[in-house]
């Protein structure tokens, strides 16, 4: 019952209680990572064992404040490109995050008479204490750390910071807003690679077993690249009927089509039987377990007397 994205079968469903909330959505939602960034940049030098970009002004600077690099306004300005050829020249709602290098491939994207709306609910996942630090750092100083993280990228959340859990209740927020002031529309949002992760978690309604298939496939089609586009959709692309909800979903990377799969991909929600359940039950071992029968008997005793 792993929520899942299926090419072709493109058949209009009713919704879920989760899809009838998300009712009146615009019928358009493109979404676009923002270009290389200097952090982006930075950490690809760290993660080889250079830290010679990590100068003390750059370690100092927020990463709020990180500029696109070159290869990142070559990237934005392809995306443009891209959107205006195969998506649309223009859209009815704007929407970007506060930060600098999503606001600077918001520009670069270059679509005329466009009037952004500055959200700061799409800001990045904050990272907290590993914020401005190198990888190298956070691997030498963050040992236990990141050992936790490891075993659940999706609940835990670093000192300080977010889980992603934590991030998708402010993608919700924004499709609350959009809900609200954008029904019908067809509107762009530029921001961050795990705020559209969030997206995909919540427009696709992603269970848990199929998000850590996800983060752990090496496959670079299931990984969201700089100015990767995310294009749901509430229009049918075979019919052009109009569904309720979003059900249909296309992902292109304009600078490498190869990195991504290009093509409308049907949203196929979980629902689960009672059997399903228990599948998904079974895939954690059960570790512990009660002795003997009045072990059972004391429990149950602890807690009426707790409550």
């Amino acid at each position: 019952a792993n929520s899942c994205l299926r090419v072709g079968n493109l058949k209009r469903r009713t919704g879920s209680h989760f899809w009838q909330s998300m009712e009146n959505l615009p019928i358009d939602i493109v979404l676009v990572r923002h270009g290389e960034s200097e952090g982006n940049l930075a950490q690809a030098y760290s993660k080889k064992g250079d830290d010679s970009l990590w100068t003390s002004d750059f370690a100092n600077r927020h990463t709020s404040n990180y500029r696109l690099t070159d290869r990142g306004r070559e990237q934005a300005k392809g995306a443009g490109e891209y959107l205006k050829a195969h998506i649309s020249e223009q859209f009815d709602n704007y929407y970007v995050s506060e930060y600098v290098r999503a606001q600077e491939t918001a520009a670069i994207l270059n679509i005329k008479n466009a009037k952004w709306h500055s959200e700061f609910y799409l800001r990045e996942q904050d990272k907290g204490i590993f914020a401005g630090k190198s990888h190298k750092e956070r691997e030498e100083e963050y040992t236990d750390t990141l050992s936790r993280l490891k075993k659940d990228s999706f609940y835990v959340a670093p000192p300080g910071g977010e889980s992603m859990a934590n991030s998708c209740l402010r993608v919700d927020r924004i499709i609350n807003i959009w809900r609200s002031s954008c029904p019908g529309q067809k509107i762009i949002c530029v921001c961050h690679g795990n705020i559209m992760t969030a997206f995909r978690v919540r427009l696709e309604g992603m269970n848990q077993t199929r998000y850590q298939e996800i983060e752990a496939s090496k496959d670079p089609r299931d990984k969201i690249q700089h100015c990767q586009i995310l294009h749901y959709s509430r229009r049918n692309p075979e019919t052009g009927e109009i569904a309720s909800t979003p059900h249909w979903m296309r992902s292109i990377c304009p600078w490498d089509t190869s990195l991504s799969r290009n093509v409308w991909q049907d949203i196929v929600r979980p629902t689960y039987t009672t059997q399903d359940l228990w599948e998904e039950v079974n895939r954690v071992p059960q570790l512990l377990n009660n002795k003997k029968e009045e072990d059972v008997q004391d429990v149950i005793t602890s807690s009426s007397i707790m409550a």
